[in-house]
């Protein structure tokens, strides 16, 4: 009984030996990482930073881009809605009064002209 005691004792004192063998091997490992990332945590966090301003550049674009179309499908609305609203006009002139809707027309047409030239 003692010998078995004694035997089951040994291999306990055999497995608790490789384990902190283990152990120390991994904690020479991490010191030695540890101090790898300490020389390297300057350019670490120059990268970081570097990398955060171009995440906020891209930001900064894409809302540009947005507003920039967001404006333009508000002028498309506007100019859609001004173009239907002279065309109503321009169709109930036509028929009560043929001469003031050509006049209408070419009133209609050198404002497009007009607003058309860049300046």
């Amino acid at each position: 009984m003692y010998v078995f005691i004694a035997i089951i004792f040994i291999a306990e004192l055999i497995i608790t030996g490789f384990l902190l063998y283990w152990i120390i091997k991994a904690d020479r490992y991490v010191r030695a990482l540890d101090i790898k990332i300490a020389e390297a945590s300057p350019g670490i966090i120059a990268a970081v930073k570097g990398a955060r301003a171009a995440v906020c550049s891209v930001q900064t674009a894409i809302d540009n881009v947005l507003a920039f179309i967001k404006r333009k499908k508000i002028e498309f609305w506007n100019r859609v809605v001004n173009l239907i609203v002279i065309f109503l006009i321009l169709n109930i002139l036509k028929t009560k009064f043929k001469k003031a809707a050509t006049i209408c027309e070419y009133v209609v047409f050198l404002k497009d002209c007009w607003d058309s030239i860049p300046g």
